[in-house]
């Protein structure tokens, strides 16, 4: 009797009912959602910005810099509070994404070298969202030199994960399909270029003609508002053109990852914890092991 009692007792509990609940409902399997979530909340955080921003005439309606979306409120709250998210997101991503690799791969090569460039891969994933971060709640009027730190920290890291990622998909056997391997490639070289022609432009103002005076041209400190008759209207918009490209590209990488993200769940933690049951006057319950998944 003791022993039935125990197990009725096992499976009328209300904590072990709960227990029953977390563990049928412990795995997400439309994972794939993941990397779009990701993709979008990138890209409304940079335009809803910008257009509330050009809407209101805070910055110039044709290619401001980006950031120039963070410059004025209330654009600005949107822009910081979307960055951070968005960098969130991304450190998620990520993440998963080596779990995703690394699991696919330990039984499936004798090398270990992958392993190492899965983890470095990642590591750039998230030194791109922390530069994320920071240029979020650094806005370029009231922090430029710290603001351009976390720029160039979230495009050169993020360049670096694109490159890496793009490599390791060709790795055998292959975890996506040829097709989405080479898109990779091919995004990692607009970005690149995008990267190169964007700094070029706005460091040596390649597209200014010569002889203008240079000190005419006040940048960072204040959106510019230029005249397509400026010297410098020019060279301004193939310098936030080649932004706006870099960043289209960057956070829509993350849109390949969608083919991979759906042949995997994700478990959810568990938490395991001691109960020391205190005997009853019908029976008395051992110490025994629970194991909640969240």
């Amino acid at each position: 009797f003791s022993h039935s009692h125990s197990v009725a007792w096992r499976f009328l509990s209300p904590v072990f009912l709960h227990s029953i609940n977390f563990h049928t409902m412990g795995e997400l399997k439309q994972l794939w959602i993941l990397p779009i979530v990701t993709s979008v909340f990138c890209l409304i955080g940079i335009v809803v910005p910008y257009a509330i921003g050009a809407a209101t005439g805070h910055i110039q309606a044709i290619l401001p810099f980006i950031s120039d979306g963070g410059a004025y409120s209330p654009e600005k709250n949107i822009f910081s509070l979307f960055q951070n998210i968005s960098a969130l997101l991304i450190i998620v991503t990520t993440y998963i994404k080596h779990l995703q690799f690394v699991t696919y791969y330990q039984s499936r090569r004798l090398d270990k070298y992958w392993r190492t460039l899965s983890i470095i891969t990642m590591l750039f994933g998230f030194l791109a969202a922390a530069g994320l971060c920071v240029v979020g709640n650094f806005s370029e009027m009231d922090e430029l030199d710290v603001h351009d730190v976390g720029a160039l920290v979230t495009f050169f890291s993020a360049i670096f994960y694109l490159c890496f990622s793009a490599g390791l998909s060709f790795l055998t056997p292959l975890l996506c399909s040829p097709p989405v391997a080479f898109l990779r490639v091919a995004m990692a070289v607009v970005a690149i270029v995008s990267l190169v022609f964007h700094e070029i432009t706005l460091q040596f103002n390649i597209f200014v003609p010569a002889g203008t005076n240079q000190t005419e041209f006040v940048s960072g400190y204040v959106p510019e508002f230029l005249e397509p008759d400026s010297p410098f209207y020019v060279n301004h918009i193939v310098a936030t053109g080649t932004e706006w490209l870099l960043g289209f590209v960057i956070f829509s990488y993350f849109v390949t990852f969608v083919e991979e993200f759906r042949k995997a769940s994700l478990s959810l933690p568990s938490i395991n914890f001691n109960v020391d049951q205190r005997p009853s006057t019908s029976f008395r319950r051992q110490s025994t092991e629970e194991s909640w998944k969240l």
